[in-house]
């Protein structure tokens, strides 16, 4: 989807962060966060459930049928192309007869979404089409028995976003992300097209990506090559509405790469990176001076509270997209797009150096939760500019964490905010459910202390 209208340029950082005191006082939040599986049943209910997560590019769905599948935290869901409008639509990957899943596959196309448990079809708006054998069932209503919608949004540049909340109150994609579509205005999406996915599992919390993520604090250290295409001390990450905007100024200098650095065990990356051969004494031989491969575009980088990011070079962008399994394992997720007509020698640069540095990234990730298991470490200082990102986003954790847990504490059991089945009618099951619910809270002692 093509935006409006594109800046030549990405916006400077706002000038009055640039001198913001140095207070020391924020914290990292407790260690046992980021392995405590209760804990993160609670983020599930509190964060997942209820926030705007990103999914993908529109310009993925060429036509009416085309759809992917998805799980964020548990929850499985596809967006599929309309048929009848040509828009996007979210639904649960739940057949509502008898909760199958009504696709099987990472991504098809199809006007006709099947069941194979016992052959209920769907369209692509989700409505009931066929229910064998119910045609003469007294009573039995299609259009009650639609797939279960997800709220999503299409942003005028093609993000797409979801939101499982089915709460009244539940924060329209504007005032969750303030100012985010405007900003993205930097960036012409429409010139570039999807090249490859990849993941990465990870033995980490979700978390601990992002602690990483919203820093450059240890860019110096972990990616010492990133000096190479920016100056690392003009990196800021500045909060927004819910996301963050990162920015670093671009080396516009050449880069002299020797003839004879070039080594199939010790490739540059992407940047003009990697390790350069020694050499015992100069040795003349023409120097080949290649400009930046990131061009002149400074970059535009946002995270996405809570789990994503978009990072758009000049070359492509990517998206990150971590993905909780338990309290101790995320899959992250990545999806490439490359500027249309480059070549396909640039594309593998910039598809190894961001592998360079995600894998830098993941291995730090690794290492760190094995300490955060042990019980040793507690919490930690963060640095109030460095780290600004990270205060930011585990404030906002923090938050929506004590806010919904109060909520819990006051209603005596678990509120999952994503629950669809406040649609279901029949009195018997509504009073079969009560019985589940009355055990939940505590044997219907009225005890309003959750068993956690």
């Amino acid at each position: 989807m093509a935006s409006a209208s594109v800046a030549k340029t990405p916006a400077p950082p706002p000038a009055d962060f640039k001198n913001d005191p140095l207070l020391a006082g924020e914290h990292t939040l407790p260690a046992s966060w980021w392995t405590s599986e209760k804990i993160y049943d609670l983020e599930k209910r509190a964060i997942f459930n209820q926030s705007w997560l990103f999914c993908t590019h529109s310009s993925r769905f060429a036509k009416a049928g085309d759809y992917f599948s998805y799980t964020i935290a548990g929850i499985n869901f596809f967006i599929i192309k309309s048929k009848v409008d040509g828009s996007l639509k979210a639904f649960h990957n739940v057949c509502r007869h008898r909760a199958y899943p009504v696709i099987r596959k990472e991504e098809g196309s199809s006007i006709v979404v099947g069941c194979k448990y016992h052959g209920w079809s769907y369209n692509t708006d989700g409505k009931l089409t066929k229910a064998p054998h119910f045609d003469n069932v007294e009573g039995f209503d299609k259009d009650e028995n639609s797939l279960y919608p997800v709220k999503l949004h299409v942003t005028p540049q093609g993000l797409v976003f979801v939101n499982f909340s089915n709460e009244p109150d539940c924060v329209e994609f504007d005032d969750w992300y303030q100012g985010l579509s405007a900003e993205m205005e930097e960036f012409d999406f429409s010139d570039y097209e999807y090249h490859m996915s990849y993941e990465l599992d990870g033995q980490f919390n979700w978390k601990t990506l992002m602690d990483g993520y919203q820093e450059c604090y240890h860019c110096p250290t972990a990616h010492p090559g990133l000096s190479t295409a920016f100056k690392m001390e003009t990196y800021q990450v500045i909060p927004k509405g819910r996301y963050c905007r990162h920015y670093a100024e671009i080396v516009r200098e050449k880069v002299e790469i020797p003839e004879d650095d070039k080594d199939a065990d010790e490739e540059s990356s992407w940047f003009g990176l990697g390790k350069k051969k020694k050499v015992e004494k100069p040795v003349e031989k023409p120097v080949e001076k290649k400009v930046n491969p990131g061009g002149d575009f400074n970059g535009l980088w946002v995270y996405l509270f809570p789990n994503s990011g978009v990072n758009c070079y000049s070359p492509a962008w990517y998206s990150i997209r971590v993905l909780p399994i338990t309290a101790t394992h995320t899959i992250l997720h990545y999806d490439i797009y490359t500027k249309k007509g480059l070549p396909e020698t640039e594309k593998k640069e910039f598809v190894d150096f961001l592998q360079l540095v995600e894998l830098e990234d993941f291995n730090l990730c690794q290492l760190t939760q094995k300490n955060l298991n042990e019980g040793i470490y507690s919490t930690g200082y963060l640095h109030p500019n460095k780290e600004r990102g990270v205060v930011f986003y585990q404030n906002l954790v923090a938050d929506m964490v004590k806010t919904h847990f109060a909520k819990e504490q006051a209603a005596g059991k678990p509120i999952n905010p994503a629950f669809v089945g406040h649609a279901a009618k029949n009195p018997n099951v509504m009073e079969l459910e009560g019985i589940c619910s009355t055990l939940e809270c505590g044997s219907g002692s009225g005890e309003k202390t959750l068993d956690w």
